[in-house]
Formats: C-alpha cells, structure tokens, sequence
C-alpha cells in the first residue's frame, strides 16, 4: 500500500508545545507548533511517503470534548473513505489520548490503520520523544498487520488498543500501557510486530453512527472515596442522562450509595476507581437496576455510554454493549 498516502491529522498537545528552554519539561505550552512543522522535524519520515496533513486543532488535550471527539470523527471517516489513503495518524495530547482513542474506536468505520501519537516531553525538549513516536506511529501505519487492528495508540516503541491504553504516570515517557493485558505489540527496527489482537467489536464492526449535528447525551462520573457524602450522586445525576459511579476495589458500593443510587432513575454503570480488571455483575446489581462496566475504567464507561444513550434502550440492552465493546 506504499502507493497510498498516510494522512497526518494534528490536534495540538505536548508533541505540539514548546518551552522557554531545553529543561523545561513540565512548564510549556501546548498546541504552539504546527503539524507540517512536526513532520519537517523528522526528515526519517520521508521514506513512508506520499504524505498528507490537516490541522484539526492545535489545543491542549485537555481541553478535548464530546464536541470535538463527534468531529474529529466525523473528519477520520471522511478521509478514510478516500482510496488514495492509506493510513491516518492522530497526533494529540496525552491527558485525554485513551478518551480520544477509545471513541474513535467506537465511531470510526474503516479497516485502514488509525494509529494515534503524541509525546510527554515537549518539541523544545532536549530529549524530546515525539519525533520517534511520529515516525514510529507513521511505520504502525504503513504495516499490512496494523488492518483492520481497531484504534491504536503507539508511544516509547508499543503499540496498545484504544479500548485497554491509560496514562499511568504523570511524566514518564513510558507512561502508556495497561496493567491487564500488556501491549499489544512494539516497534523495532522499523517494523511493527502484534501479539494479540482485539476481542471486542470496533471500527468497522461498531454499531454507533455519528451525524454532523449530533449532540451527545451528558454523562456524568463520580469516583468514591471515603465518607462521600451521597448528595454529590444526586447533584450530578440531575445535570445528566447517564451515570458513571466508580466504586472501590472491585466497585465495591456503600449502602449509602446504593440506597442512594436506588432514587436515580438515570442509567447507571457501575466500574471501578481503580481502572483496572474486571467488574462483575451481581444480583444486588439487577435488583438495582446497575449495569457493569466490564473491563472498562470510569472514563471509557462514560463514553460508551454516551454513544449508546443516543437511542432509548433498556439496562439489558445496555449492559450487553459493555460486553460486546
């Protein structure tokens, strides 16, 4: 597929940002520097040719949001639709890369490699990583195995699935991962090597359809901590359609909560504040009219639910989408 382009979609972020010197790795701003600047600070690049670049956005990742995701998707399926790409890499900030990702998995419809990348350090950076992580993402993308593989996120040499990636550290350059499944695979030496691939439905597979004048339906989280007091469940469920609740451990709920949550009439996910393993269904759960968020952090529960409250649907219903994606 060496004849098609690879489309280079720039968002902003840290791989974006610059400092007022080559220390300064936590103080920068984001979003200062083009996608066509990027690209020209990787000459490597010009061996995984032809190339076409569009600038979405040039912003913190922190300030992503629903509005954007619907068009940053909208914009990803369009150009994948085009027989003249190939690929498309995403360069985005890391704050909110595996919410990013994660929609994009569920509202992209295509087989091409979408592979998403940033950096932890900024562009000015004496050890700056976002060059290697562009040019790697780029080699991710112009693999034959990185088809039809759903949404990948590809930082420090892996490869990981939008549905199972997380920032776990505030600074490392390593800080993408997850502490359930491994990566999914690596770069070396040019070539992308894969190890499992996705069990769950995604990408061309996905049910959840976007339409331009899409608004989605609010979902609010709570994570528990220790003597919350409940009102705040009440409180952010008058302002919402859906409700994470992201309980302790295995999303262990306090009678308090649950007595609370039994007046919710909104659906409700419970998942873990943890973010990491399974959350199991219970008979309290069915009693009380809870879904379970499977594997899927507070986060990435709230997403899914906000693409499946676009249609009325009953909690056996939604609790199956938690299985199948």
């Amino acid at each position: 597929m060496k004849d098609t382009k690879i489309m280079i979609i720039g968002t902003g972020g840290t791989i974006a940002g610059t400092g007022n010197g080559s220390s300064a790795l936590t103080e920068y701003r984001s979003g200062s520097i083009g996608v066509d600047d990027l690209m020209q600070a990787v000459p490597a690049l010009e061996g995984y040719g032809p190339f076409e670049s569009v600038q979405f956005s040039n912003i913190d990742s922190s300030e992503m949001s629903p509005y954007r995701w619907v068009r940053l998707a909208l914009l990803v399926n369009e150009v994948a639709e085009r027989d003249d790409i190939g690929g498309i890499v995403i360069t985005h900030g890391t704050d909110t890369m595996e919410e990013t990702a994660y929609f994009l998995q569920l509202t992209v419809h295509t087989k091409k490699p979408v592979v998403m990348t940033g950096s932890m350090r900024p562009a000015t950076a004496l050890s700056a990583d976002g060059p290697v992580n562009l040019l790697q993402a780029v080699q991710v993308a112009r693999s034959e195995n990185a088809w039809n593989q759903g949404v990948l996120v590809v930082m420090n040499g892996y490869i990981d699935s939008a549905r199972e990636v997380a920032k776990l550290h505030t600074t490392d350059v390593a800080t993408f991962g997850n502490a359930q499944l491994g990566h999914m695979g690596c770069v070396q030496n040019e070539k992308a090597y894969f190890y499992y691939t996705p069990c769950r439905k995604h990408t061309s597979d996905s049910e959840f359809i976007l339409r331009e004048e899409v608004e989605l339906p609010q979902v609010g989280i709570v994570n528990l901590y220790g003597g919350m007091d409940t009102e705040i469940l009440t409180m952010v469920a008058s302002r919402s359609q859906g409700l994470i609740v992201g309980g302790f451990g295995h999303g262990t709920l306090p009678q308090a909560v649950r007595d609370t949550l039994k007046k919710i009439t909104i659906p409700k996910v419970r998942s873990s504040r943890i973010g990491n393993g399974i959350v199991s269904s219970n008979s309290s759960d069915v009693k009380e009219g809870l879904i379970v968020s499977d594997s899927l952090s507070p986060v990435k529960a709230r997403i899914l639910l906000m693409l499946a409250l676009q249609q009325e649907r009953s909690r056996e219903d939604l609790e199956k989408l938690f299985t199948l994606y």
